[in-house]
């Protein structure tokens, strides 16, 4: 790509809905908020769980051990706090630019250090018991955050950890109970991250939104409505 292009911050998020549907990830990141898939409703009682454990996790981290429920399934010590404090964050998180100056930049919960390798970590919460392959949709995420570390010069390892807090009962003074279940997943491999990193850009840099995806709902849904005014208008 030419120096004298439009640069472009993605992140495993935005990556994630260019592997879903190329179509959406153009409207996504070319158009902005007015053409971007239709949001549920969302709840802040995920980011303030999200916020808790971390402050748990760091508690464990002045001491230099993991929480008891974690510690038989996880394998390795916490990175310094200084370090997570910074990779927590979009402005100062990890961050990859290659030489055309397009960059890839993500926020980690938490991380491992195991026999000299850095293992990223992810919380999950959850309502509802998992399913078999609930792991699976993780993979590429986890993945970028690997390639994002490689690429800061910390050396990895080709797995990841996701620990999914699944709420079970409540008790007295307002108390919730949590199964707690860890996952360790396999990760892709840095340049298969990279290519897909570079498939979307090449992407973006198309003039017209590509076709969509078959399988789409969101795509779907929008020529259904698209259908439907067209009818409407051809009746007047």
């Amino acid at each position: 790509m030419s120096s004298s292009r439009k640069k472009f911050l993605l992140s495993p998020y935005t990556l994630n809905i260019f592997l879903d549907c190329p179509r959406c990830f153009w409207f996504h990141v070319i158009k902005g908020k007015e053409f971007r898939r239709p949001e549920p409703p969302t709840s802040s009682l995920p980011v303030g769980m999200d916020n808790i454990i971390k402050s748990y996790f760091d508690q464990y981290r002045k001491i230099n051990s993991l929480p008891p429920e974690v510690s038989s399934t996880l394998k390795g010590k916490l990175i310094e706090q200084s370090l997570i404090k910074d990779w927590r964050f979009w402005k100062t998180g990890l961050k990859f630019t290659d030489t055309d100056g397009q960059t890839l930049c993500g926020a980690l919960d938490e991380c491992l250090i195991s026999e000299g390798l850095y293992i990223p970590v992810d919380y999950k919460t959850r309502g509802f018991d998992l399913k078999e392959d609930s792991h699976s949709y993780y993979i590429f995420q986890m993945s970028c955050y690997n390639f994002l570390i490689k690429k800061n010069n910390y050396p990895v390892s080709d797995y990841a950890y996701l620990i999914f807090y699944i709420s079970q009962a409540i008790k007295g003074e307002g108390l919730v109970k949590f199964k707690i279940e860890v996952k360790k997943i396999n990760t892709l491999k840095p340049d298969k991250v990279y290519e897909t990193f570079r498939k979307a850009l090449e992407t973006l840099e198309l003039k017209e939104p590509p076709p969509a995806s078959k399988d789409c709902q969101f795509c779907l849904w929008a020529q259904r409505i698209i259908e439907s005014h067209k009818k409407q208008l051809r009746l007047f």
